[in-house]
């Protein structure tokens, strides 16, 4: 997932960029237009002036000038043309760049729905939720064992763990596991990249919901996506 959230990453960096140049052609396609059309109409201006010579209209304006106008009047218009160009490749550059962005969102959303869940704990009969924090106050491990990480939570009323009874201060040790760890780092990666390319996502999002984000998604998987969206579970 580390190599396609790279790619994505890439692949919207560069998006970026296109954007802003297809901006600055666009205003420079604005700015060509206009001197295009001043240096026409200095031209035009030019070959109507007349004057009769040998009872025939002519123009009274030197060849010279008339020469050097219409020299700017064609560069002024292939310059325009060429900006023209320059944008219809970059604004193709873009469709291409936005489907294979659409494309790498498809991939990395479902290979964290893959990996999640083949390794998130099943949703009960009853419908109950795992709760990958919890812990099992029955199960210890050695404080040197690196297959688990311990760490304190807060009791159901809101006090910390560490509380005193009778004057004595006592500590109940939560331990979990590895592969629970895990699945909380990962459900957070998820959390963050949904965070940081939310816009980018959000305009895919019927694709996801059609592909990803079906009924029989992990609803933990569902909620780390959907809260990095600020996205309601129900919507």
């Amino acid at each position: 997932m580390g190599i396609l959230r790279n790619t994505v990453s890439k692949t919207y960096n560069r998006i970026s960029d296109l954007r802003k140049e297809i901006q600055t052609l666009r205003k420079s396609i604005q700015v060509g237009k206009e001197a295009s059309a001043k240096a026409i109409k200095e031209l035009e201006e030019a070959k109507s002036i007349l004057e009769i010579v040998e009872g025939q209209p002519v123009s009274s304006e030197r060849p010279g000038r008339l020469r050097r106008l219409q020299g700017f009047a064609d560069k002024a218009k292939e310059e325009e043309v060429t900006i023209e160009e320059s944008l219809e490749a970059k604004q193709a550059l873009l469709a291409r760049g936005l489907e294979e962005g659409k494309e790498l969102l498809r991939l990395l959303f479902k290979s964290f729905v893959d990996v999640l869940t083949e390794c998130l704990p099943p949703v009960s009969a009853d419908g109950d939720v795992p709760n990958l924090r919890a812990g099992d106050p029955n199960v210890t491990f050695p404080a040197s064992d690196p297959e688990a990480v311990t760490m304190e939570i807060d009791n159901e009323n809101g006090a910390d763990n560490n509380s005193q009874v009778n004057g004595e201060n006592t500590e109940v040790g939560y331990t979990i596991g590895e592969l629970e760890q895990w699945c909380l780092c990962t459900l957070g990666y998820l959390k963050s990249f949904s965070r940081q390319y939310a816009t980018e996502i959000w305009s895919h999002i019927g694709m996801l919901d059609e592909e990803v984000f079906v009924e029989s998604i992990h609803p933990l998987i569902r909620k780390a996506a959907f809260s990095g969206l600020c996205r309601q579970m129900n919507q």
